[in-house]
């Protein structure tokens, strides 16, 4: 989000496998389910003492989450109130800021993804490496994975050093796996290439979806071509986004000529073209019908679901991770891709409100971020945030391996929206056969120059 940040193309990933979702995963698997177009606000009333004022937030950050940290900093805040307004992601939120910037009437405090969604609005934020000195000390900038940092600036123009805007939660792209189904065909979490193969034609043999792929959706598509890639070569993606390779380089396509092989080879599920991940896809794999599916950090919420909660879903136990197999034989699983999965920027507007900058504080790294941890939304951004001991041991287990990783990731993002869409395009045409890895790099390759100003 890109569409996969904590709405995912517009859906709430903590309602994706609600009771009633869980329940219809029958009908599922012949359509998707919709979700409601409109905004939901949540505006506490606390009395006028002392230091009274409202900041107004927008996000299509889960509401029940935020709405804890919202609880926890109004207490300590009397008097200020936090209006926040969720959006689902696209179209809804994406439109509702292009309408305020026009008008000049941004709230005071936006969620924002790095690159090109911080770039659109770049005019109308407010630098915000001062503030986070004066918060969070001058060393701030260490206690980020050098992914954020490099994320937060992404798509800056050349010499420009500010931040504006700050990681709130980080990710890391892996692959679940259904523990119960692996256990009951007595399978081993693949690590090659061919390995991966082999389980998925087992799977598909006691009827489980094998590895389930919504690429109807670019975004998960575009995880699992990042990792490919920059398994053959560490940081290669980067690298042809800054023009010192050219994305029809032989690793780049040898990495797309692997990514149509998962749709040749069965790893990826029948129709696979024409699925999404969400919600279909996690509501199908939470259900138990879906051997391994290419997600992220971000699964850890589905521990947290409200009651009635499926079986293999509770604590997570029915789940674990692994890194992709390794595309060559003798060759390391990974890469690690990740990097910011939500953040935010303080508007002009909120430029003039103290308690704007003082909310977003503490939300990404405060008491008001602490209070919604036992969500376990996703890996918070700064270092050493300890989940909270009401949370599973195995939840907490996964937890501490993943954010263990995080300091290795490679960036998962995109600077330019042009380039970022050319590369969906190819990833969807060689999924398709319409066009061979190379032909298909090429077009990338010519967005990429165009974009560099070449």
């Amino acid at each position: 989000m890109s569409e996969h940040g904590n709405g995912v193309n517009g859906i709430s990933r903590r309602t994706v496998l609600s009771g009633a979702a869980v329940a219809a995963v029958g009908s599922l698997l012949a359509g998707c389910v919709g979700t409601s177009n409109k905004p939901s606000s949540t505006t506490t009333s606390s009395g006028d003492k002392g230091d009274s004022q409202t900041v107004t937030v927008w996000s299509w950050f889960v509401k029940s989450t935020m709405d804890k940290a919202i609880k926890a900093y109004e207490k300590a805040n009397p008097g200020v109130t936090i209006n926040y307004s969720y959006y689902n992601y696209d179209p809804e939120y994406l439109t509702a800021l292009k309408t305020a910037a026009r008008s000049g009437t941004l709230p005071d405090v936006i969620g924002l993804q790095p690159g090109s969604l911080t770039q659109q609005y770049r005019s109308q934020l407010a630098p915000l490496q001062d503030l986070a000195a004066k918060s969070f000390g001058s060393d701030w900038e260490k206690q980020l994975a050098p992914v954020n940092l490099q994320q937060m600036r992404l798509g800056n123009p050349e010499g420009d050093k500010n931040y504006y805007m700050v990681a709130h939660e980080s990710q890391v792209l892996c692959v679940w796996y259904n523990r119960e189904a692996f256990a009951k065909l007595k399978l081993s979490v693949p690590t090659t290439f061919d390995e991966l193969v082999a389980v998925s034609k087992k799977l598909r043999a006691n009827s489980y979806l094998p590895m389930y792929q919504g690429a109807a959706g670019a975004w998960q598509n575009e995880n699992v071509f990042l990792i490919l890639a920059n398994q053959l070569r560490r940081g290669i993606t980067d690298d042809a986004q800054a023009g010192k390779v050219q994305w029809t380089a032989p690793e780049l396509v040898e990495a797309m000529t692997a990514w149509r092989r998962l749709f040749t080879d069965g790893v990826f599920q029948d129709g696979a073209l024409g699925a999404q991940a969400y919600p279909t896809g996690a509501q199908l794999f939470g259900a138990g019908k879906v051997g391994m599916m290419t997600l992220g950090s971000w699964w850890l919420q589905q521990a947290q679901l409200d009651p009635p909660i499926p079986p293999l879903t509770q604590d997570l136990k029915g789940f674990d991770y692994f890194d992709f197999p390794a595309i060559h034989a003798g060759g390391k699983p990974g890469a690690v891709v990740g990097g910011i999965d939500v953040g935010y920027g303080l508007t002009k507007n909120g430029e003039k409100k103290a308690h704007a900058w003082k909310f977003l504080a503490s939300l990404v790294n405060g008491d008001a971020g602490k209070a919604a941890l036992v969500d376990v939304n996703d890996l918070p951004a700064f270092n050493g945030v300890q989940l909270p001991g009401s949370v599973s041991p195995h939840v907490t287990e996964l937890y501490d391996r993943l954010v263990k990783q995080l300091p290795d990731a490679v960036n998962q993002r995109f600077a330019s929206p042009s380039v970022q869409t050319a590369l969906d395009n190819a990833l969807a045409a060689v999924a398709a056969g319409q066009q061979q890895p190379k032909a298909a790099l090429a077009k990338v390759q010519a967005a990429q120059a165009k974009a560099l100003g070449g």
